[in-house]
């Protein structure tokens, strides 16, 4: 049994694990403002409860003499706001803040009738100005221009704000060697910690690597050096099949933090596949019409035009809504070409031909489409293969697509190499024990 401390620390342990994660992963890791789910009604109030501060500090300024109990509140808030701005370092910048922003000063310029909440404004945004990046320097060039004190002050909380995240951002590219360095070690403690929680913690995990289980073969468990080539090639398998994710089968415990890249990675594939396969597709009816030297040209501008009617693509049922404007979308691209070679159009039974198969591509199992596929996850099986040495090279048809193909790749190589880096020890230890494993008498699962 543990106690809810334990449970609590280790569910800290594992957000923590996972923001560990997507620092090292994701070289382009940003903080973003939260924006939670909200009914119409939360989001109702809030704006209310918001707004009623605003107000009130309104009707206090525009008493006579003017109350400043709001004006304080928040002259203390934005006080905190900008030193929270400040490196460590900067000690001197800190001070000058105190001193220029002192609460007990200001409350007595406030009971004398004294206080000048403009000159306090201009300095908060002349320092802002200093220590804000330079995509705010727009922000803070329209806070110049706002004279009235209610939304003024409004407009600095909503930029500082921006600021705070800003500086979040900056916090963590300084830190991210450190972080990416340490990352493999810390996930390993802290994924252990997360499966002394659990029950079975690793059952999907399991189901996955016993899925490419290889045929009964007791040569694994009598040479070692055959052993360790089946494991690999059990790994890597396992690996592939994350590029054609199918979602009746929950994701590998070691995978979860990975959710969203794979299911991108999956819909990028499938995307690729497609769009290759219709302009293989349109190529095999219309080469005759079409001058060798221009295809290449013909081939990128009718790519461009498919891949943006297919950004709407997640599941094959989409593709019977998205492919028949890819037809005629093609069918004119086609007509487009022709036409500014002074050529005819194409005929009507060429035309019928390709809006008759163009939207039949939507089965999986369509064979242009699956060559295409079959030939993209092999170069992705290729480039996470321990044993590659010599340079992969793009599969025949596939040229047109190999930017999006490289980047697939490149983000599919990443992700394994840093998963395999993480959890290594522990598909190892599966596979000894639960795949090759077999015990006199007993067939192992599959």
């Amino acid at each position: 049994m543990m106690s809810l401390h334990e449970l609590m620390d280790a569910a800290r342990g594992v957000s923590n694990m996972f923001l560990a994660h997507e620092i090292a992963v994701d070289k382009d890791f940003m903080l973003e403002k939260l924006k939670p789910e909200e009914s119409e009604m939360e989001q109702q109030v809030k704006k209310i409860v918001h707004q009623a501060f605003w107000d009130v500090l309104q009707v206090e300024l525009s008493e006579d003499p003017p109350v400043f109990n709001r004006a304080l509140s928040l002259l203390e808030d934005v006080r905190t706001a900008l030193v929270g701005l400040l490196l460590p370092s900067q000690i001197r910048i800190k001070e000058g803040i105190l001193e220029r922003l002192d609460l007990d000063l200001i409350a007595q310029q406030a009971s004398n009738g004294v206080l000048d909440v403009h000159s306090y404004s201009t300095y908060v945004i002349d320092l802002m100005s200093k220590l804000c990046a330079p995509v705010r320097d727009e922000e803070i060039a329209e806070l110049r221009k706002i004279k009235q004190v209610v939304p003024l002050f409004q407009g600095i909380m909503k930029t500082m704000d921006n600021m705070k995240l800003d500086m979040a951002n900056f916090m963590v590219q300084q830190a991210r060697p450190i972080i990416v360095s340490q990352s493999v070690e810390y996930e390993k403690i802290k994924f252990t910690e997360f499966l002394q929680t659990q029950v079975d913690g690793l059952e999907f995990t399991r189901a996955w690597l016993k899925r490419h289980a290889p045929a009964d073969d007791d040569s694994a468990a009598n040479d070692p050096r055959y052993k360790k080539l089946v494991v690999n090639r059990i790994m890597t398998d396992a690996f592939v099949e994350i590029l054609e994710w199918d979602d009746y089968y929950v994701l590998p415990e070691t995978l979860a933090m990975d959710a969203k890249r794979i299911i991108a990675l999956r819909d990028a594939v499938e995307r690729m596949a497609v769009s290759t396969g219709v302009i293989l597709l349109v190529f095999s009816n219309i080469s005759g019409f079409v001058v060798p030297m221009d295809a290449q040209k013909l081939k990128e501008d009718m790519k461009k035009h498919i891949d943006i009617l297919l950004e709407g693509f997640y599941e094959d049922p989409d593709l019977i809504r998205i492919l028949p404007d890819v037809a005629l979308q093609v069918v004119k691209d086609v007509n487009d070409y022709l036409a500014s070679r002074g050529k005819a159009p194409l005929p009507e039974s060429t035309v019928k031909t390709l809006m008759d198969q163009i939207p039949e591509m939507e089965d999986p199992n369509h064979r242009i489409r699956d060559l295409v596929q079959r030939r993209i996850i092999e170069f992705n099986k290729q480039a996470i293969s321990t044993a590659r040495a010599a340079p992969l090279q793009v599969p025949p048809g596939l040229t047109l697509c190999q930017k999006e193909l490289a980047g697939v790749a490149g983000a599919f190589v990443r992700l394994v190499a840093y998963n395999r880096s993480v959890f290594g020890e522990f598909y190892t230890d599966i596979i000894d024990n639960h795949v090759l494993f077999k015990e006199p008498g007993v067939k192992r699962e599959t």
